[in-house]
């Protein structure tokens, strides 16, 4: 018979909360209700850097939910950096280890110790657009554009602001999901996976700004000094861009990497 010390019955407790929660509040499925009550549990220090997850198997059962969900809730949660996930040793809550480089066009780090900086909040807006802005000089001219918006906090309390188009064409449903889908989780794997799409290159322009009133005001931004604009343009083929992303992020706060 296994007996669980403290610590373990509470992070289990709280996830069975978590997870029952958000499933009666928000309409989602149920790896990003698993997904979300990890975060949670992070968020509120439930599960502190370099704490170990129950295991998969474990999770699946506590939880009332299928194994391969809680391992795409795992995969997503790797995927934005905010656990470590290795065969043989399990899942644990990252601490300094550097984000993996295979799903991100570029990386934040802090100005003050070094260490990487991991999304902690998300807010979400979906939306389309038919006008030609400055995301029609990377993605061409075309009927409308499926915008995400996002207003990020990093667990050093950073804010950022994040920005994607992508061609209706690409994604013609996408605007359907249902946003908490999206909330905390790396978009471009997410549209890999869904739209079946290889991407093979990012071109990264990176300039600096001081953001106006208006995006302040859009991305949540409190401070009126200068930023690192980014604007990432990822294709599919050499010459067929599917998505740009806009971001501001402070310079006197982040590092940035590539």
């Amino acid at each position: 018979m296994i007996t669980l010390n403290r610590a373990e019955n509470s992070i289990n407790e709280n996830l069975v909360s978590q997870v029952s929660s958000i499933l009666v509040t928000q309409r989602c499925t149920k790896r990003t209700a698993v997904r979300l009550a990890i975060i949670n549990c992070i968020r509120n220090g439930v599960l502190k850097p370099g704490t170990y997850l129950p295991s998969e198997i474990s999770m699946a059962k506590i939880l009332n939910v299928s194994l391969g969900t809680v391992q795409v809730a795992l995969g997503q949660l790797r995927d934005i950096g905010l656990i470590q996930r290795r065969r043989g040793d399990g899942s644990r809550v990252s601490n300094s280890e550097p984000i993996e480089d295979t799903t991100w066009h570029f990386r934040f780090s802090s100005v003050q110790n070094g260490k990487p900086l991991r999304m902690i909040r998300s807010e979400l807006q979906i939306s389309k657009t038919s006008e030609h802005g400055y995301w029609s000089d990377f993605l061409g001219e075309h009927r409308e554009y499926l915008c995400i918006s996002r207003r990020v906090l990093m667990h050093d309390e950073t804010r950022v602001g994040a920005k994607m188009f992508i061609p209706i064409g690409i994604a013609p449903n996408f605007e359907e999901i249902n946003k908490t889908e999206l909330n905390m989780l790396n978009i471009r794997s997410y549209l890999e996976t869904r739209l079946k799409l290889k991407i093979t290159k990012c071109k990264n322009r990176v300039s600096v700004c001081t953001p106006n009133e208006s995006n302040l005001k859009e991305f949540g931004l409190i401070k009126k000094e200068p930023h690192f604009e980014i604007n990432a343009t990822v294709f599919i083929e050499p010459k067929t861009p599917v998505y740009h992303q806009y971001v501001l992020a402070p310079t006197s706060d982040i590092n940035l990497e590539f």
